[in-house]
């Protein structure tokens, strides 16, 4: 029965993003993937997400019809996401288990497509103006103070019951419950996600998210209010998330920001913040500064105490990875091959993948054995075209808030990146590109105004 339930909530939500348009519409869809977990099959082996994505795209289609090819022409990222999605259906012709059909070659090679990346295009088309983007920003990061509140709920009282509803519903585990229980030898919260360390990633992009609306843009008092205590409760969360991963990678990303986005006396007043905030965490909280240590000792042969990986670790596991995709090194072994062919499962117990292979804690080995060489580089030119699509922002801005603005982008693809590579996807791709999404097109909104106002006033100098 409570099956049927969650089912009818996840249709309400799809009939209100048919209802919505534009930043509505995305407000609906981003509310899905951040509150209905993943972990689950919403409809028999369909995961929540890929029921959301797959419904925004019928969505897009039917309310775009006539000008589908004009909206995929101004995607300025068309022709390297292009090559994504053709590297994965060039993998699933190759993949000998799928044996040519048709069928699953489409399931398969653009289902994870589907999962993954379509989200980067549906979204940009989500935002009109820069000032729609600020406003699903906004929106946003009210959505990111309801899982922050709800998330102290777990801190305070130990329990996650909407995970436990869902998990009873489902029949699967409660992640939740363990790593509340501290089984792994740590007190983890994941709010209304499926995991601690996933979650850990959504605050990371909350936190680079909220320094658009606190550095960049002027909001009343109230509001920047408002939205200091939300940036506050997210910080809290993520102390509580207790994982290195999202950790050092927002780190990286803060720093990104730090360097190159501000001028020196807003670096002055940033620097000082941060070291005055470290400090009162390392001498008061004696936990926050036992993690910080052990999480360092992650870089040392011997690893830490916290229940992970050391660098002798992942040495292992690359060498394992590498084995496996020299049987097959231009095409891969095809998607879904580490669950399916070597038994990997993310709970421990039903594993029987080799132990050399540990937890896959890299992107990098689903790339090396599921998706080859042609994954690689599809990958990899998608990624190179983002981070030049932004430097070329950087460099060509007329106006600071553009500049700032590229940059911060920069520090949430390096962020992105850095957590993959560290400790695996964990579902990542689809809230970091419905992001970016929504960034590019106002990207391409800021430099389409300042265009405007150079052309004014050569007009205006022509007079």
């Amino acid at each position: 029965m409570e099956g049927y339930f969650f089912q009818l909530i996840a249709f309400g939500i799809v009939y209100k993003m048919y209802q919505a348009v534009y930043v509505e519409r995305l407000a609906w869809f981003l509310f899905a993937i951040l509150f209905i977990p993943d972990h689950f099959p919403l409809f028999s082996t369909t995961i929540a997400s890929r029921f959301f994505i797959f419904s925004l795209m019928c969505i897009f289609i039917l309310k775009n019809y006539n000008n589908l090819i004009k909206k995929i022409k101004s995607f300025p990222l068309k022709y390297s996401w292009g090559a994504v999605l053709i590297g994965f259906i060039i993998t699933s012709i190759a993949d000998v288990r799928l044996k040519l059909d048709f069928v699953k070659i489409i399931l398969w090679g653009g289902g994870f497509f589907l999962d993954n990346f379509l989200v980067v295009f549906l979204c940009y088309n989500l935002i009109k103006t820069f000032d729609d983007l600020i406003r699903a920003y906004k929106i946003i990061l009210l959505f990111f103070g309801v899982l922050s509140v709800y998330g102290i709920y777990n801190i305070v009282t130990r329990d996650n019951f909407y995970m436990s509803i869902i998990s009873n519903v489902y029949g699967v585990r409660d992640l939740a419950e363990v790593y509340m229980s501290g089984r792994d030898g740590r007190f983890r919260i994941s709010s209304f996600t499926w995991h601690p360390i996933y979650y850990g990633f959504v605050l990371g992009m909350g936190i680079l998210m909220s320094l658009l609306l606190l550095i960049s843009i002027k909001l009343k008092t109230l509001s920047k209010r408002v939205y200091l205590c939300i940036l506050l409760g997210v910080i809290v969360n993520l102390l509580f998330v207790n994982s290195r991963t999202p950790f050092f990678s927002l780190i990286a990303g803060l720093l990104i920001f730090l360097v190159f986005g501000l001028d020196l006396q807003k670096k002055l007043r940033f620097t000082f913040i941060a070291i005055g905030l470290s400090s009162i965490l390392l001498t008061s909280v004696p936990k926050f500064s036992e993690f910080v240590n052990d999480s360092l000792d992650t870089f040392s042969s011997k690893g830490s105490k916290l229940e992970g990986s050391s660098v002798e670790m992942r040495n292992m596991q690359l060498d394992a990875a590498l084995l496996i995709f020299s049987k097959n090194p231009v095409t891969g072994n095809g998607i879904d091959y580490i669950i399916t062919n070597l038994g990997f499962s993310s709970e421990v117990e039903n594993r029987v993948s080799d132990s050399d292979f540990a937890g896959f804690e890299s992107y990098l080995y689903k790339m090396l054995i599921e998706q080859g060489l042609i994954g690689i580089v599809s990958q990899t030119v998608f990624i190179l075209s983002i981070m030049f699509y932004l430097v070329g922002h950087t460099v060509r801005s007329k106006s600071t808030i553009r500049k700032q603005f590229a940059i911060l982008n920069i520090a949430m693809l390096c962020c992105f990146l850095l957590f993959i590579f560290g400790t695996g996807d964990l579902g990542t791709f689809k809230i970091y590109f419905s992001i970016l999404g929504i960034n590019l097109k106002g990207l391409e909104s800021l430099k389409m105004k300042e265009q405007a106002m150079l052309a004014q006033n050569a007009a205006i100098l022509d007079v």
